[in-house]
Protein backbone atom coordinates (compact mmCIF):
# COMPACT_ATOMS: atom_id res chain seq x y z
CA UNK A 1 0.00 0.00 0.00
CA UNK A 2 1.03 3.46 -0.64
CA UNK A 3 2.94 5.20 2.27
CA UNK A 4 -0.08 8.62 0.92
CA UNK A 5 -2.61 6.33 1.08
CA UNK A 6 -1.30 5.02 4.78
CA UNK A 7 -1.12 8.63 5.99
CA UNK A 8 -4.44 9.51 4.41
CA UNK A 9 -6.23 6.64 6.64
CA UNK A 10 -4.31 7.55 9.93
CA UNK A 11 -5.75 10.95 9.32
CA UNK A 12 -8.82 9.25 8.78
CA UNK A 13 -8.81 7.45 12.19
CA UNK A 14 -7.68 10.79 13.85
CA UNK A 15 -10.65 12.45 12.74
CA UNK A 16 -13.37 9.50 13.57
CA UNK A 17 -11.65 9.21 17.12
CA UNK A 18 -11.68 13.04 17.35
CA UNK A 19 -15.25 13.21 16.33
CA UNK A 20 -16.18 10.71 18.49
CA UNK A 21 -14.71 12.47 21.41
CA UNK A 22 -16.31 15.56 20.60
CA UNK A 23 -19.42 13.70 20.70
CA UNK A 24 -18.84 12.16 24.27
CA UNK A 25 -17.62 16.14 25.61
CA UNK A 26 -14.06 15.07 25.73
CA UNK A 27 -12.65 18.07 24.43
CA UNK A 28 -9.07 17.52 25.88
CA UNK A 29 -8.76 14.24 23.91
CA UNK A 30 -9.66 16.31 20.80
CA UNK A 31 -7.52 19.04 21.50
CA UNK A 32 -4.91 16.54 22.20
CA UNK A 33 -5.38 14.94 18.79
CA UNK A 34 -6.28 17.73 16.56
CA UNK A 35 -2.48 19.15 16.53
CA UNK A 36 -0.75 15.79 14.75
CA UNK A 37 -3.96 15.49 13.10
CA UNK A 38 -3.36 18.98 11.49
CA UNK A 39 -0.10 18.59 10.60
CA UNK A 40 -1.07 15.50 8.66
CA UNK A 41 -3.40 16.31 6.67
CA UNK A 42 -1.63 19.72 6.14
CA UNK A 43 0.89 17.12 4.48
CA UNK A 44 -1.08 15.07 2.63
CA UNK A 45 -2.62 18.53 1.06
CA UNK A 46 0.51 19.08 -0.27
CA UNK A 47 1.94 15.93 -1.53
CA UNK A 48 2.39 15.21 -4.96
CA UNK A 49 0.37 12.54 -6.23
CA UNK A 50 0.68 10.08 -8.82
CA UNK A 51 -2.92 9.57 -10.73
CA UNK A 52 -3.24 6.19 -9.94
CA UNK A 53 -3.53 7.07 -6.60
CA UNK A 54 -5.45 10.45 -6.67
CA UNK A 55 -9.06 9.13 -6.66
CA UNK A 56 -8.41 7.03 -3.24
CA UNK A 57 -6.79 9.19 -1.41
CA UNK A 58 -9.49 12.18 -2.53
CA UNK A 59 -12.14 9.96 -1.19
CA UNK A 60 -10.17 9.47 1.73
CA UNK A 61 -9.52 12.92 2.13
CA UNK A 62 -13.67 13.89 1.48
CA UNK A 63 -14.48 11.15 4.28
CA UNK A 64 -11.49 13.41 6.39
CA UNK A 65 -12.81 16.83 5.87
CA UNK A 66 -17.06 15.91 6.74
CA UNK A 67 -15.70 14.05 9.84
CA UNK A 68 -13.34 17.37 10.64
CA UNK A 69 -16.22 20.05 9.82
CA UNK A 70 -19.04 17.78 12.04
CA UNK A 71 -16.64 17.57 15.36
CA UNK A 72 -15.84 22.01 14.12
CA UNK A 73 -19.51 22.03 14.26
CA UNK A 74 -19.79 20.56 17.73
CA UNK A 75 -17.24 22.62 18.92
CA UNK A 76 -19.28 25.76 17.99
CA UNK A 77 -22.25 24.21 19.43
CA UNK A 78 -20.37 23.37 22.62
CA UNK A 79 -18.79 26.85 22.79
CA UNK A 80 -22.45 28.42 22.79
CA UNK A 81 -24.09 26.78 25.52
CA UNK A 82 -20.70 27.04 27.71
CA UNK A 83 -20.84 31.06 26.50
CA UNK A 84 -24.54 30.79 27.46
CA UNK A 85 -24.40 28.73 31.04
CA UNK A 86 -21.43 31.92 32.28
CA UNK A 87 -23.76 34.63 31.11
CA UNK A 88 -26.20 33.03 33.48
CA UNK A 89 -24.54 32.41 35.72
CA UNK A 90 -22.63 35.85 35.83
CA UNK A 91 -26.41 37.27 35.59
CA UNK A 92 -27.56 34.87 39.08
CA UNK A 93 -24.04 36.19 40.90
CA UNK A 94 -25.40 39.87 40.27
CA UNK A 95 -28.57 38.88 41.41
CA UNK A 96 -27.17 37.22 44.48
CA UNK A 97 -25.05 40.69 45.11
CA UNK A 98 -28.65 42.75 45.15
CA UNK A 99 -29.76 40.68 47.59
CA UNK A 100 -27.39 40.16 49.88
CA UNK A 101 -27.17 44.22 49.55
CA UNK A 102 -30.98 43.79 51.07
CA UNK A 103 -29.83 42.07 54.62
Amino acid sequence: MSVLIEKAQTALAQAEKMNSAAKEDNWNLVQELQSEHGELVSQLAIADVPSELATKLRDILIQVRTLNRETESLADKTKKQLVQEKKTLQKATKMQKALDAFK
